[in-house]
This record gives C-alpha cells, structure tokens and sequence, in this order.
C-alpha cells in the first residue's frame, strides 16, 4: 500500500511540473523545479537521465565544438516527450584527449570524468533514485562510464548508458549512412545538428575526409610524431550530411534509448557490497604533526571521519574510490598499511591542505 501510495504522489507530481518546458512533455527537467518541487519528485521510483555531451570539441570547419552536448540535448527532448523520468542538465565536460589538437577542444582526464559521473549520481541517489540513464554521444566516454557504472554498482546504484559499439544503435544509425565508413564529424553528426540547429552548421566547409580510415590513435591538424595528420577534423563523409537524415536518425537513436531506459525502471537493482569487515581495519584514531586528530568510524556499512573535532557525519561520509583510497565532499584520504598489512598511517586532503596522520589508537 505504501508503495501504491508513492507512486500516485509521484504520478501526480510528474503531471503538475512536467510541463512547465514542453506542454507535450512527460519528463520533469531538474533544473526548471524548485528544491522543494524535486523532494516530491525524487525517490526510490524514480529514474534519472542524464545526458551527457562535450560543449568544447572539435567537429570538424563546420560543424560547432558543442555538437556533441546538442546531440545528448536533442535526444534528452525526445525522451522527455515519451518517458516519465527526471532529466538532469547536460553534463558538458568529460574524457575526449583524442581530440587536444584542435583549437577549443577540451578534456578531463579519466578519473576526473569518471569521478564527476560518480559524484553527480551519489548526490542524485541521496534523495532516493537507485536508477540512472546516460545519454552518452561520445566513444572515448564509454570506458569512464562502465568504471562509474562499477563503483556506484558496489553501492546499490544502478547505472547504465547508451553505446555507439551495442548493435541496435549502430544498425539504427546504419539505414541513414550513404558510405558504410565513418567515425567523427561525419555524415551521421552532419545530418543531426542540421536536424536540430541548422544556423551552425556551414555546409560549404564540410568535405569527406577518409584519411584515419584504417589507422588507430590521436588526428592532429598538423604533422607530429605518433600522431594521425587530419587536417579538417573530420572523418567520414560530411558533405552528405542532411536535414531529413538527421531527423530520422534522430528519432531512431532515441527509440533504442528509451528501450533501456525501459530496461533500467524494472530490472534488478545491484546488490550493496557488505563492507563492515573492511571497514573496521581503518577505523581509529589519527593524530597529523600538530596533535589535531581525525577519527574514523562506521556504521550501517558507511565509513565516517571527524577532523579536529568538527563533526559532519550527517553531512558528509566517505566513499571507496579505489583499494584503501576514500573520498567525500572535503576529505580525500589515502590510507596506508605497514609491513604486516595494518593501517597504520594515511595521506589526507582536507580542502586545499594537504598532510599526513599516524594511527594512535583503534
């Protein structure tokens, strides 16, 4: 009954809000609502989607360094139109080094776009949804996402993304491409931002360029050792890029999209790893070189810190990020194990200071 009770809430909510964008709209945009308006709205029933594309990477003289981010924008409306979900702002920065050469282009690294996935989704779930979607549009975010994917799986959070590579979305987008050869740039991305922003793309500057076909590695604009020459930016064919294939690629690529996100609102959840036994190895009492103490301890399989006497567990706990690595919201601590393999010291990042403790009692 109670389950029945917050699904009528949230079904109520969802129709009162969704519509404040689109009036065709069924998802809710979290970042149209108030905070109050999305604590109706965020439980354990709901599932988030999160669109992510680059803002600054180059695609080729015609077409703008924001391709991508309209791409997940583009398909993050269609969704909206069909899926009662919450979609969040497009996330614009992520993992694309392939791509530093040219001008405007930018990149995290990878355990920043890794950590900004994780961190963007923990915040998310601490609301109550255990199911997030990406709408990824990029290749080299895959591997960034399935490691996210990873962790968050570790804390009973569900996360699952598009992939160019799965073979419904590369035969969805296989009945719109003239040339089977593609990659960036290319006939395919051409046609979709014609379909969604047509007063960007300059159609007399896109040129099919096959010039990476076969080859593996980074294209730069200029000649440099290891590198790949390209000097348009684009591989594939752009000049047949068009309108009407956009739209219907488009609309294709969505459809397999909103099939998994169909897929992640009723398949399992992950089971939460039971860390309690790994935990109590770090728990204690650390002192850095000036007697102030951090205290770590845990409780309902959550690991907590107390630095210098400022208490923020209802706050902030930590997270595992990687064996013996830890993070929160201001602490960032790395423990470490001497010979016998206890814990007997950690390197800790509170803020912007950064220094050691030593273990003075368990």
């Amino acid at each position: 009954m109670k389950k029945i009770f917050l699904l009528l809430i949230t079904g109520i909510s969802f129709s009162c809000v969704a519509q404040q964008r689109n009036p065709a709209n069924k998802a809710i945009y979290l970042e149209d609502i108030s905070w109050t308006e999305a604590q109706k709205i965020l439980n354990s029933e709901t599932v988030v989607v999160i669109p992510l594309g680059a803002a600054a990477k180059e695609h080729g003289p015609h077409l703008p360094l924001a391709t991508d981010f309209l791409q997940a924008e583009g398909l993050a409306k269609r969704v909206a139109l069909e899926k009662k979900v919450v979609i969040t702002p497009v996330v614009s920065y992520g993992f694309y080094p392939a791509f530093l050469k040219y001008s405007g282009s930018t990149s995290t690294t990878f355990a920043t776009a890794t950590n900004m996935v994780v961190e963007i989704v923990r915040s998310l779930a601490g609301y109550g949804p255990r199911r997030f979607y990406i709408i990824n549009v990029g290749v080299s975010t895959t591997p960034t996402l399935e490691t996210a994917a990873k962790t968050l799986a570790e804390e009973g959070i569900l996360l699952y993304y598009s992939q160019y590579s799965r073979p419904a979305f590369d035969k969805a987008e296989a009945r719109f491409r003239t040339k089977t050869y593609s990659g960036h740039a290319d006939e395919i991305e051409t046609s979709n931002v014609l379909s969604i922003r047509p007063d960007l793309v300059n159609m007399s500057k896109a040129v099919n360029d096959s010039s990476m076909k076969g080859k593996s590695g980074n294209m730069t604009p200029v000649m440099i050792e290891t590198g790949n020459l390209n000097t348009s930016g684009i591989n594939g064919y752009a000049a047949l890029g068009t309108k009407e294939k956009g739209h219907k690629n488009m609309a294709s690529f969505a459809s397999e999209l909103m099939k998994e996100i169909d897929s992640v609102s009723t398949c399992a959840l992950p089971t939460m790893k039971d860390r309690s036994a790994e935990y109590a190895a770090y728990e204690g009492i650390y002192e850095d070189a000036t007697g102030k103490k951090l205290e770590i301890s845990q409780k309902d399989n959550i690991l907590y810190f107390i630095w210098n006497g400022r208490d923020t567990r209802n706050f902030f706990h930590l997270y595992k990020d990687a064996p013996d690595y830890f993070s929160s919201m201001n602490m960032n601590i790395l423990f470490v194990k001497n010979e016998s393999g206890a814990v007997n010291k950690a390197w800790c990042q509170f803020r912007g200071e950064r220094f050691w403790v030593t273990k003075v009692q368990n």
